[in-house]
């Protein structure tokens, strides 16, 4: 017996050590057979898996797989004999706690896509959604640098017209404001509208807001069909135009009640220039949820800074008389492509023409007194416009009765990059001197 004993248990180290090439096949068949099984099971399982599971189905899925993947090993170990089988069920719990998985959690994004979901359904309809979404993204990314979102730009005009810059300044590119105007109404909106609020454009130099309108509730300007144009009091600066600037409009009409005022215009919208070598006047149209307004604009090349100013130095303004200040470029030999030439297609809507005696309005008023303050000087309702640097600027003054009774003085100033220039025009006894002072323009961006 003992004899018999010791063959058995040779016999069993000869297999241990030298395992049954036949057997170790057809085990290796079975793992194979098994593992296939339970690929199987777990792509069914994905199949008819909701597209939305809670907290607790995904982290009882995933235990659950973890228990398959670990039992599969366990029967492989089992049957090479390397190591014992595991059948604590707290074992796949323990792997996953001694993994630190994260699990990622489904309802918490469920819960965010459905609170975006809900507050677009809510503000689908609220005019103001994507100025308030332009407003957050500036704070995000430049209110650490360039201060509140609500703030102005404190670069003022006339930098270099006295005292030349430090650096070296190169003639960029500037945006001129021609108007902006009501385009379309909807939305239950009937003119005349009583408009008031903000237009304001914003550049790289320091992201802040340049306004070209602003009105409070109680100065609101009457727009009709006959007449939707805004009358312009800026921008304070040159806008420089060697990067994107994005035009804002927040304008409201004015109800019976302050309660009842309601929203026109509210809209933020990014602009990039066509980099067309050559200045071009162009149209661009934004339209929101109750209106469409349009801007008449022009691309300057090698421009410099006008500031104008005009002071009656002798007599008054004819009585009964309206009157207008304008100015606008002239070409100097052949700087300027024709009136007939066609620029680059802006925003694939509306071909440019040239800038070339497009009227900026500095003035306007009608058969009242003109605006004048006590030394004399004309309070203009914007001054700073952009000259190219080799052409000459225009500046008009008119008065009317009507359209036979009326009277016009011109003067012409070769743009230069600083210092100023003078001119003296009449309008009857009404003797006035009109003044520019020059300046160069800087498109390096500067932090508050």
């Amino acid at each position: 017996m003992e004899e018999a004993a010791e063959v058995l248990m040779r016999e069993g180290s000869r297999k241990r050590d030298c395992p049954d090439s036949e057997l170790e096949s057809q085990q290796l068949l079975a793992h194979e057979e098994k593992s296939q099984q339970l690929l199987a099971h777990e792509e069914k399982s994905q199949q008819i898996l909701p597209q939305i599971l809670s907290r607790e189905e995904k982290s009882r899925l995933f235990l659950s797989r973890l228990a398959i993947e670990d039992a599969f090993w366990d029967h492989v170990d089992e049957c090479s004999g390397r190591r014992p089988v595991r059948t604590d069920a707290n074992h796949a719990e323990q792997k996953l706690l001694g993994w630190k998985v994260d699990l990622p959690s489904v309802s918490d994004e469920e819960e965010e896509e459905k609170k975006k979901a809900d507050e677009e359904e809510e503000d689908k309809d609220d005019p103001d959604l994507e100025a308030r979404r332009f407003r957050k993204r500036w704070t995000s990314m430049l209110s650490h640098r360039f201060g509140s979102f609500d703030d102005t730009t404190l670069i003022p005009p006339m930098r270099y017209t006295d005292e030349p810059p430090i650096d070296r300044i190169y003639l960029g590119d500037t945006l001129q404001i021609f108007s902006a105007m009501i385009a379309g109404i909807g939305g239950g909106f009937r003119w005349p509208l009583c408009v008031f609020g903000l237009v304001a454009i914003r550049d790289k130099v320091d992201h802040n807001r340049n306004i070209i309108f602003q009105r409070s509730r109680s100065e609101c300007q009457t727009l009709t069909e006959e007449d939707p144009y805004l009358v312009l009091t800026g921008p304070a600066r040159a806008v420089v135009f060697t990067g994107p600037v994005t035009f804002e409009v927040y304008l409201k009409v004015k109800g019976p009640t302050e309660l009842e005022d309601r929203t026109l215009c509210c809209l933020a919208e990014e602009m990039r220039d066509s980099g067309a070598p050559y200045s071009y006047m162009f149209h661009r149209t934004y339209s929101c949820k109750f209106s469409t307004v349009e801007f008449t604009l022009g691309h300057i090349t090698s421009s410099v800074e006008a500031t104008i100013s005009v002071r009656v130095i002798s007599g008054s303004w004819p009585h009964g008389f309206q009157g207008e200040f304008a100015a606008c470029l002239v070409r100097t030999g052949d700087i300027f492509h024709g009136s007939k030439h066609e620029g680059p297609v802006i925003g694939g809507r509306t071909r440019s023409t040239s800038v070339d005696h497009k009227k900026i309005t500095l003035l306007s008023f009608g058969d009242e007194k003109v605006p004048v303050l006590d030394d004399g000087v004309i309070e203009l309702s914007r001054s700073v416009v952009s000259a190219k640097s080799d052409s000459n600027l225009e500046v008009s003054v008119r008065a009317w009765q009507d359209s036979n009774n009326a009277v016009q003085a011109m003067a012409a100033f070769a743009s230069k990059e600083a210092g100023r220039s003078s001119c003296t025009v009449d309008i009857g006894s009404c003797k006035m001197v009109v003044i520019v002072a020059w300046s160069l323009i800087s498109d390096w961006p500067e932090s508050r």
